[in-house]
């Protein structure tokens, strides 16, 4: 099987394990911002649910979830991503509150993050309000992660990221030899940024302006009922950055990167992909535990100037 192929079906695979038993859920956590990777995990998440049959009750952001959520009785799914571990305090104390807040017997469940714990007093958080709880299941997205928490989290599972459930990607051909995409959040290692680099494209004015209102939200919770309550059209917003994204992506022959869906959503579209690691190894911990003998058409390296012409 091809690379594409394969890491689908794995995939689909931890995923249906993840959702056994599932015929409906809340999903929190919405990536409402401009991360078009989290958007890509957002749109693969949704494929499965619809593929799978199992319906989606409310959507919603982690500043603009109904008070209703925290009192659920059917299972609450959080967002998959990167931010499990301490790196994004506001995300990690909504997901803590909304893990003492639910009903015991309530499933939660975290789909597939990776995990950092930047001090260990987060990791101490992390172990009393989230880890404890009953009912959880958790999924980790590379081994490292997996093995982090393996003494912490009774129903823990590997799996990899949501964005292989999107398959193959169409792209605009390219327009140009060479495109690189850069961090520039904390979790840059600051080896790509230039004037050459771009990241993640920005927001459009009514995006961003709907972000603002679910941080307002937050602090205002009569607010929420002007929240999109419908789940497909929070979808659409999902989509106009993922496609932002992938017109930005798709201007290289090659893809030069230290974020992880840029890299991934570029071997989904066909390009040539040179990775150089971000701050806290995720784009390595990723390939060491999934791709193997899949040679995906993908090198590292370790500095820019080792790249070749």
């Amino acid at each position: 099987m091809t690379y594409l192929e394969t890491m689908r079906r794995r995939t689909e695979a931890a995923f249906t394990a993840l959702h056994r038993g599932v015929s409906e859920l809340h999903y929190t956590q919405f990536p409402d911002h401009k991360n078009s990777g989290d958007s890509a995990i957002a749109l693969g998440q949704a494929r499965f649910w619809r593929e799978h049959g199992i319906a989606v009750r409310t959507t919603s952001s982690a500043g603009s979830m109904p008070e209703r959520v925290r009192d659920s009785s059917i299972p609450v799914l959080i967002q998959g991503g990167g931010n499990l571990g301490g790196l994004y305090p506001v995300l990690s104390e909504a997901r803590y509150e909304l893990a003492e807040r639910l009903p015991a017997d309530t499933l939660l469940i975290q789909a597939p993050q990776s995990v950092v714990f930047p001090t260990d007093a987060d990791r101490r958080t992390f172990s009393r309000r989230f880890a404890a709880r009953p009912n959880l299941r958790v999924a980790v997205r590379d081994q490292t992660s997996y093995d982090l928490l393996r003494d912490e989290v009774e129903d823990l599972s590997l799996s990899p990221d949501a964005v292989h459930l999107l398959g193959s990607i169409s792209a605009p051909e390219p327009t140009q030899r060479r495109i690189v995409i850069a961090r520039t959040d904390d979790e840059t290692s600051g080896r790509l940024a230039g004037s050459e680099s771009a990241d993640w494209p920005a927001d459009p004015l009514d995006l961003r302006a709907h972000e603002w209102l679910g941080w307002r939200a937050a602090k205002h919770p009569a607010l929420k009922p002007l929240m999109a309550r419908d789940h497909e059209a929070w979808m659409r917003r999902a989509e106009r950055r993922f496609t932002a994204a992938v017109r930005l992506i798709s201007r290289g022959e090659e893809v030069v990167t230290d974020r992880l869906h840029a890299m991934l959503i570029a071997l989904q579209m066909g390009r040539h992909v040179i990775a150089i690691d971000n701050n806290n190894r995720k784009l390595t911990r990723y390939a060491e535990t999934w791709f193997g003998a899949l040679q995906p058409s993908l090198r590292f390296e370790h500095a820019p100037h080792t790249l070749r012409p």
